[in-house]
């Protein structure tokens, strides 16, 4: 769906992604982990359509990213940002209906109501449908930027797969939502989305990803295909710490504990 051909970036002389090779289908469900300024959101943002590279090319769905037209490229592509605040009050319902906006003109459909409220209902948050956006807490507002992505991936098929993208989109959840979250995430694979994740919890990648991308210093160090391939060694590579891994029960993966 999504493939960047030796693509990079650089501010100057200052690399903040080393030109990589990589390929994101429909279906899967891509993490991608490292430390603190190891690029990983730089590379988000060029998979977004946010930044261009500086090196490189990116195509999505066979053509070039940055020949889409803005309104083309949001029905086809959502992201939920690390950044939740805006400066002006506006109700949880209509920031939801925001991920509707790219399909509607001046006012929105039944379908598009429908969806909303669908996906308010998926995330547990319609009890806060007519609550002021700037009242939540990062928590609240981190699930009503899910809702407001999936209304924007909307509907999909094998002849219309979609791309999701999420940078850190747990950071602010509790464990139930955290888990609840990436299992939404993970079910729109099973309906022609790709997603592709930036995390930090080891563990959550473990359990969710079905491939996971190790970065450091702006350069993909390794492309995890086996999750129970992980070593304490990588990670000690990746963000320098001690780590030991075990098998679950039953043989349900690997858990990291450090």
């Amino acid at each position: 769906m999504i493939e960047l051909i030796h693509t990079g970036f650089a501010v100057g002389k200052k690399i903040l992604v080393t030109p990589l090779s990589l390929q994101v289908t429909a279906g899967e469900f891509v993490v991608v982990m490292g430390a603190n300024g190891a690029g990983k959101s730089t590379l988000l943002k060029m998979m977004s359509g946010a930044l261009q590279p500086t090196k490189g090319n990116i195509v999505f769905k066979g053509k070039p990213l940055q020949q889409y037209k803005t309104e083309e490229l949001a029905k086809q592509r959502a992201v939920l940002s690390q950044h939740y605040h805006i400066s002006f009050p506006l109700s949880v319902r209509e920031i939801v209906m925001m991920g509707r906006y790219p399909y509607f003109n001046d006012q929105p459909l039944v379908r598009d109501e429908e969806m909303v409220v669908d996906c308010m209902n998926r995330m547990e948050v319609t009890h806060l449908s007519e609550r002021n956006y700037q009242t939540l807490s990062g928590g609240e507002a981190q699930k009503v930027q899910m809702c407001r992505v999936l209304a924007q991936i909307g509907e999909t098929s094998a002849t219309n797969e979609k791309l999701l993208l999420l940078d850190e989109p747990v950071s602010h959840l509790d464990i139930k939502y955290q888990h609840q979250l990436l299992k939404e995430a993970k079910q729109l694979c099973e309906k022609n989305v790709a997603v592709l994740a930036v995390l930090h919890d080891v563990n959550l990648a473990l359990k969710y990803a079905d491939r996971i991308l190790f970065m450091k210093d702006g350069i993909l160090v390794t492309e995890l295909n086996k999750k129970e391939a992980i070593t304490a060694s990588l990670l000690k590579e990746v963000f320098d710490v001690d780590a030991k891994i075990f098998d679950m029960p039953e043989g349900n993966g690997k858990f990291v504990s450090y």
